[in-house]
């Protein structure tokens, strides 16, 4: 199975000229697609452009939504539905990213209801994020497996009783939390560790052998392969990186074919 390099642009950038700016990057660079799935998170309102920016490069990039609602459709002000995003030929939606955990008060319960909507509305597949705080890392390795364990089994709570869930249709991302945006990421040894655990859990769980689970926190150019070259993690999530267009065009001649 391939590994997948998801780029997620959080709440950036405010204009569309850096937008068109950062997508060149991807222009002329051999990207070995035996190997890796590239996808990309920016902002839903820039999905139209980027899609047709794709579309002009002929590069084979897949979309992701950063996130989306639990429910199909109603009375929710602001939110997007699964379904909204499959019109547009997403591939991928985040869920559960830490800072929808700690800035929007997500729960494990809500992370799973927003899987549960997205394998509802066909194609698609969750990234579901899963990681530690520093405080719990700093209590030591059955602290750390414990955090693992509970959010794993949340999200994936009756996601397995529909036979659609398979290997392919849910992926994990592996963010310490500690490591998201504070440049201090994680090394490959610690996340290694923590993913083998994600893998045991769900197979040991729901009968579910090689589900992807992928690495982010401070992720850049530097550490990219540190962390793809390990046969236990299947890609990487990339945040702050991925909008700056020299370093997202360093991170992605790394992938070259």
């Amino acid at each position: 199975m391939k590994k997948l390099i998801a780029f997620n642009w959080k709440m950036h950038p405010n204009k569309l000229k850096d937008v068109e700016g950062v997508l060149m990057a991807f222009d002329g660079v051999d990207i070995d697609l035996d190997t890796y799935e590239i996808a990309i998170a920016p902002p839903a309102v820039y999905l139209p452009l980027i899609s047709s920016v794709f579309y002009e490069l002929k590069a084979d990039i897949s979309l992701a939504l950063q996130n989306c609602s639990w429910e199909h459709e109603g009375a929710l002000t602001g939110e997007l539905s699964a379904e909204m995003g499959k019109n547009f030929g997403i591939d991928y939606v985040i869920v559960g990213h830490s800072e929808r955990r700690t800035y929007f008060g997500e729960t494990d319960e809500m992370v799973n209801a927003k899987a549960k909507a997205v394998l509802g509305a066909g194609i698609m597949a969750p990234i579901i994020c899963v990681g530690e705080s520093l405080t719990i890392r700093n209590k030591g390795k059955a602290a750390i497996r414990q955090h693992i364990k509970k959010q794993v089994i949340g999200a994936m709570k009756n996601l397995t009783s529909d036979k659609v869930v398979t290997n392919k249709r849910v992926i994990f991302a592996y963010e310490p939390i500690w490591a998201i945006g504070t440049g201090k990421a994680a090394t490959p040894e610690q996340a290694v560790e923590v993913i083998a655990y994600i893998k045991e859990v769900i197979e040991a769980n729901y009968k579910l052998s090689g589900v992807r689970v992928l690495y982010g926190g401070s992720v850049n150019a530097k550490n990219i392969m540190e962390f793809v070259g390990q046969d236990a993690i299947d890609g990487a999530l990339v945040g702050g990186a991925s909008v700056d267009k020299k370093e997202l065009k360093n991170i992605l001649k790394k992938l070259h074919s």
